[in-house]
C-alpha cells in the first residue's frame, strides 16, 4: 500500500468514527460500531493493496446497493460464485475474487453500521419529539446520559437484531468460510448477541423493580389508609419488606426475585415512596 493510499484509508475510517462518536447514543453502540468499522477497515486494505481505482470504488458502492440480490443469487448458486455475482451487479469485471469478496463483506458491514447509525439518530429525535424546544445549554455528557435513560430498549434490541442479520451472510456463504475476514464478522455477531442479551436482562430487571416498587407503594398506602402517621410509614414499610424477604422462597410474594437475599435498605424504601409521592 502506498503512502497516499494509507492516508486516504485513514481519513475514511477516522472521519466515519468521528461522525459516529458525535451521536448522543454512541456509548451504547461503541463496541458494535468499532467492530464493523474494523471490518470495513480490513476490506479497504485488501482492495487498496491492489491499487484502488474508480472501478473498484464503484464496485464497493454498487455491491452495497445490490447486496440483497447478490446474496440471493450467491446463496442458491451451488457453484459458490459470490465473486461472480458481485462483478455482475457492480459492473467491475476486472476485480479479482478476493477484491469482490472484500467488496461484499464491506457492503454487509456498511449496512450493519447504517442500522445502528439510523437507530441512534432516530432514538435521539424521538426523545425530544414531545417538547417544543431542544435543550442546547446542557453539558454534552449530561445530555447523552439523559437520552440514554429515555430510549425504548425494545427498539434497541430490534436494531441489534438487524445489525446481526446484515452480518450473517458473511458467515453463512460457503465461499467466505475460509476468508480471513470471516472470523472478524463472527466475533462482531457474537458481541452483538451478548449485548442484546444484556439489554433483554435489563428489561427483565426493570420490570421486576417496577412490580416490587408497586408492591411497596401499595403497602405504604394501606398503612396510610389505616391512619398511620406519615413519619412512621417508611420504617413500617421497611420492616414489612424485611419480613417478606425473610420468608422461605415458596412463601414469598411473586414480586420478590428468587435471588434476593436481603431487603432493600430503609433509605432505598424511602426513595421509592418519595418517587411515588407517598411520603
Amino acid at each position: 500500500m502506498t503512502t497516499n493510499q494509507s492516508i486516504a484509508h485513514s481519513a475514511l475510517t477516522s472521519g466515519l468514527r468521528g461522525f459516529l462518536s458525535d451521536q448522543s447514543l454512541y456509548a451504547l453502540c461503541r463496541e458494535q460500531l468499532n467492530d464493523v468499522c474494523y471490518l470495513i477497515d480490513q476490506c479497504c486494505q485488501r482492495i487498496q493493496s491492489s491499487g484502488i481505482s474508480s472501478d473498484l470504488s464503484s464496485m464497493c458502492i454498487k455491491a452495497t446497493m445490490h447486496e440483497e440480490t447478490i446474496f440471493q443469487y450467491a446463496s442458491t448458486d451451488h457453484r459458490a460464485r459470490l465473486a461472480h455475482w458481485v462483478r455482475q451487479y457492480s459492473g467491475c469485471h476486472a476485480a479479482s475474487d478476493r477484491e469482490a469478496h472484500a467488496a461484499y463483506i464491506m457492503a454487509c458491514a456498511v449496512k450493519a453500521l447504517g442500522i445502528l447509525s439510523d437507530w441512534m439518530r432516530e432514538a435521539d429525535q424521538k426523545v425530544w419529539s414531545y417538547v417544543s424546544k431542544h435543550p442546547t445549554d446542557w453539558p454534552w455528557s449530561f445530555y447523552c446520559n439523559f437520552v440514554e435513560t429515555q430510549i425504548d430498549p425494545r427498539e434497541r434490541i430490534e436494531a441489534l437484531e438487524q445489525y446481526v442479520l446484515h452480518l450473517e451472510p458473511i458467515t453463512s456463504l460457503p465461499c467466505l468460510i475460509d476468508d480471513e475476514l470471516t472470523p472478524t464478522a463472527d466475533r462482531a455477531i457474537k458481541n452483538a448477541i451478548r449485548k442484546k442479551g444484556g439489554v433483554v436482562s435489563g428489561i427483565g430487571r426493570a420490570q421486576d423493580m417496577t412490580t416490587r416498587d408497586a408492591a411497596i407503594t401499595k403497602q405504604a398506602l394501606h398503612y396510610l389508609a389505616s391512619g398511620m402517621s406519615h413519619r412512621d410509614i417508611t420504617s413500617k414499610v421497611h420492616s414489612w419488606l424485611e419480613q417478606e424477604v425473610a420468608k422461605p422462597p415458596a412463601q414469598r410474594p411473586e414480586w420478590i426475585a428468587l435471588e434476593t437475599e436481603k431487603a432493600l435498605s430503609r433509605k432505598s424504601v424511602e426513595a421509592i415512596l418519595k418517587r411515588n409521592f407517598v411520603v
